[in-house]
C-alpha cells in the first residue's frame, strides 16, 4: 500500500463563537504584548502570564517571528486570529501527530475545511472525540478510500475515488489526526507523490467551552468570561447545538422556525409564501383583500361590458338615426353616390397633420381610403345642426354634377349628424393661395387665361347645361382648386341651392363679402348673375394679382368711375408679369368683359356661357 496524505480545504466562512469582544476587533489585555509578527494578539488569547484565558495561551516564536499555538508537541504556526467571527488558522504538521487541543477550546471547522485522502488504495478517516462507556474509543469515525494501480489511473482536476477523494468534515472535530490544506483543493496527479512532511494550513473554530449556554454561564458569576462591558456571550454551533429559534432578535424568521444541528430553518406555512421568510413575513397566497379586490375587479368588468354593450346599441341606434335625417334612403338611390361607414374614415380625421384647410363651413382633410392608391379630400362639417341641411344640399348637387371643371364628389358618410363628404383631391390646392401667397407661382397670361376660361365653362354648366340650373353661391379664388396640370375645378357648393325650372332665383344664398353681389345685398334676391359679378372679381384678381379688398381693385368695384374710366384704370393695374408680354388687344377685352360681370344694372352682365365663349375665344 503506497502511503497517504489526508488533507482539509476550506469551503465557506461561517460565525460560530461563544464570547468576544464588541469593539472592533477586540481588545488586548493592559501590559501585555498585542501583537507578534504583524497579527494582533487580543483577549481571550494573549502572551505571557495572566494575559489569557485558559487554553488560549500564544507563544511568540521570535525564530519564526510568528505566535504559534503553547501547549503543542510540535509548534502549529498562527496567521490568522479573529475575535469577531471566532476563527483561528494555523499551519499543522503532516504526520498526523500533533498534540495542541488539551483544553479542547478549538474545532477543526466544520464549514471551512474538507478532508482530502489521496493514495492509491488508500482508507483515510477521522473520528469524533473518545467515547465513554461502551465498546468503541469514539462516537463515530468518517472517511474515504481512493483506488487506482498506479499514478496514470488517474487524472488531474478529478477528486472523485480514483488516486483522490473528499468528504466534509462533521460538527465538533477535536483530533488533528491528519495532514491539512487551506485553499480550495484541486487535484493534480503529481500529488501522488508530494512531501509528506509538508506543513498545511487549517481552519479552527474557537470557543470557551465550559458545557455551557449563554444563559446558563451568565449564572455563573465567578467564572462567566464575558465580563467588560465592550462584551458579547454567543452560543457556539461547532461543538454545541443551540436553538436559534428562542433568539428571534439575532436569528430573524418571520415564518415557522425549525432547529437544526448547527442552524435553523425557516420556512412559511402551508398557504402562504415570502421571497425571503427570514427577513420578510409571509402572506397568504390568496388572501382575503384579494378575493374581495378580484371580485370586485370582475363586477366592476361585467359592469363594464354590460354598458359597453349598451352605448354600442346606442351609437348604432342614433347612427341609423343620422342616416334616416340626412337622406340616406334617397341617396342610396344614387348610383354616381357610395356611401361609406365612420369607421372608414376614422384613419384620416383622427391626425391632425391630415388637416390641409379649414373655413366656415368645416375641415378638409387630406388621406386614402382603404386599398385605394389615390389621395381624396374629406371634407368634415362643424358640428352645427343648423348647416346639416346645407351640406346634404350639396351630397344632392353634388351627385347631378359630372364635369371635369368641377370638383368629383366620391362618397359621403350619413352616419354622423352632419354628413361627411369625400371628393377627389386636387393636388395644387386653390387659387388663392396660387394668387396670393408670399411664395407665388409664376402665371404667364395664357396660363391665366386657361384658368379664368375653364372655371367659367364650369359655371356655365351648372348655370345652363343640366336639367336642374344649380346656383353656387360663393364664387371666389378660394374655390376654384387647381390640379397638377393646373386645370381648375370649382368646388364646395355648400352655399348653392338648386332652383326648378319656374323659379329665376332663391333668397337664402350665403356668400362673401368682396365677391358678393351689390344686388343681392340690397334685394336679398340670388340669381344666376350673382354668380356672374362674383366670377368678374375672380377675373380681376386674376389679371391683377391682388385681393378682392386691395384699395386699387376697390376703385374698379365701386362706382366712383364710369365705364370708360374704369376699363381704363384696370388696363393699368394689370400684373406687370403679363403686361409686359402681352397683347394690349387682349387686356382691353378682358377689361370689358370684367367691367360687364360687375355692372351695377344685373341686365348688362352676360351669362356665364358667353363669358366661357369670348374667354375661350381669348385663349385662342
Amino acid at each position: 500500500m503506497s502511503s497517504s496524505v489526508l488533507i482539509f480545504l476550506p469551503c465557506l466562512l461561517l460565525v460560530p463563537l461563544m464570547a468576544f469582544s464588541a469593539t472592533p476587533e477586540g481588545a488586548s489585555t493592559s501590559g501585555c504584548p498585542d501583537s507578534c509578527g504583524g497579527i494582533a494578539i487580543q483577549y481571550p488569547f494573549g502572551i505571557g502570564t495572566g494575559c489569557f484565558r485558559n487554553g488560549f495561551e500564544i507563544i511568540c516564536d521570535r525564530s519564526m517571528d510568528r505566535p504559534v499555538l503553547a501547549g503543542t508537541t510540535k509548534p502549529v504556526p498562527v496567521n490568522h486570529l479573529s475575535i469577531r467571527t471566532a476563527e483561528a488558522r494555523v499551519y499543522a504538521w503532516n504526520d498526523g501527530d500533533v498534540q495542541f487541543n488539551l483544553e479542547e477550546v478549538y474545532r477543526i471547522s466544520n464549514t471551512n475545511n474538507q478532508l482530502v485522502v489521496i493514495g492509491c488504495n488508500t482508507l483515510g478517516y477521522t473520528q469524533s472525540q473518545r467515547s465513554e462507556g461502551n465498546d468503541y474509543d469514539y462516537g463515530y469515525y468518517t472517511g474515504c478510500m481512493s483506488y487506482c494501480n498506479n499514478s496514470h489511473s488517474a487524472l488531474d482536476g478529478a477528486c472523485a475515488g480514483v488516486g483522490c477523494c473528499r468528504l466534509d468534515i462533521p460538527p465538533g472535530l477535536t483530533d488533528n489526526r491528519m495532514d491539512f490544506d487551506v485553499d480550495n483543493y484541486t487535484f493534480h496527479t503529481a500529488d501522488l507523490k508530494m512531501d509528506n512532511t509538508t506543513m498545511m494550513p487549517v481552519w479552527l473554530d474557537w470557543a470557551i467551552r465550559d458545557n455551557l449556554t449563554c444563559v446558563e454561564a451568565k449564572s455563573e458569576a465567578e467564572s462567566y468570561a464575558c465580563v467588560s462591558p465592550n462584551s458579547e456571550c454567543r452560543d457556539s454551533s461547532n461543538g454545541l447545538d443551540i436553538n436559534e429559534c428562542e433568539n428571534h432578535q439575532e436569528y430573524p424568521c418571520r415564518g415557522v422556525c425549525l432547529n437544526t444541528l448547527g442552524s435553523y430553518e425557516c420556512k412559511c406555512p402551508s398557504g402562504s409564501h415570502s421571497a425571503d421568510p427570514f427577513n420578510f413575513p409571509c402572506n397568504p397566497n390568496f388572501p382575503l383583500a384579494a378575493k374581495i379586490a378580484i371580485g370586485s375587479i370582475g363586477g366592476l368588468f361585467i359592469i363594464a361590458v354590460v354598458v359597453f354593450i349598451s352605448l354600442l346599441a346606442k351609437e348604432k341606434r342614433r347612427m341609423k338615426d343620422y342616416f334616416r335625417k340626412n337622406g340616406g334612403p334617397i341617396i342610396e338611390e344614387v348610383n354616381k353616390i357610395k356611401l361609406f361607414r365612420k369607421k372608414e374614415l376614422e384613419q384620416i380625421l383622427k391626425s391632425s397633420n391630415n388637416r390641409i384647410g379649414q373655413g366656415g363651413f368645416g375641415e378638409v382633410y387630406k388621406g386614402y381610403l382603404r386599398d385605394e392608391t389615390q389621395p381624396v379630400a374629406v371634407k368634415k362639417p362643424k358640428i352645427d345642426v343648423k348647416l346639416a341641411g346645407q351640406f346634404a344640399n350639396e351630397v344632392i348637387i353634388q351627385s347631378r354634377v359630372l364635369h371635369k371643371n368641377i370638383v368629383k364628389l366620391i362618397g359621403c358618410c350619413l352616419e354622423v349628424d352632419v354628413p361627411i363628404l369625400i371628393f377627389e383631391y386636387v393636388p395644387n390646392g386653390s387659387l388663392d393661395k396660387i394668387l396670393h401667397d408670399s411664395n407665388r407661382v409664376p402665371l404667364n397670361l395664357d396660363l391665366r387665361l386657361q384658368i379664368a376660361a375653364q372655371s367659367a365653362k364650369g359655371l356655365a354648366y351648372m348655370h345652363s347645361e343640366i336639367t336642374t340650373p344649380i346656383l353656387h353661391g360663393d364664387v371666389k379664388p378660394a374655390n376654384i382648386l387647381l390640379d397638377e396640370d393646373f386645370v381648375p375645378k370649382i368646388s364646395d357648393f355648400g352655399t348653392s341651392r338648386m332652383i326648378t325650372v319656374d323659379d329665376n332665383y332663391a333668397s337664402t344664398i350665403i356668400g362673401n363679402w368682396g365677391y358678393m353681389d351689390p344686388e343681392y345685398v340690397l334685394t336679398g334676391l340670388y340669381t344666376s348673375k350673382s354668380d356672374v359679378y362674383s366670377f368678374g372679381v375672380v377675373l380681376l384678381e386674376l389679371v391683377t394679382r391682388k385681393k378682392a379688398l386691395d384699395p386699387d381693385n376697390n376703385i374698379i368695384l365701386g362706382n366712383s368711375l364710369d365705364i370708360y374710366a374704369k376699363k381704363k384704370r384696370l388696363i393699368e393695374l394689370v400684373d406687370p408679369e403679363i403686361a409686359a408680354i402681352g397683347n394690349t388687344g387682349i387686356f382691353h377685352s378682358l377689361a370689358e368683359i370684367i367691367v360687364q360681370c360687375l355692372s351695377v344694372d344685373v341686365d348688362h352682365r352676360p351669362e356665364m356661357a358667353d363669358i366661357a365663349e369670348r374667354l375661350h375665344y381669348l385663349l385662342k
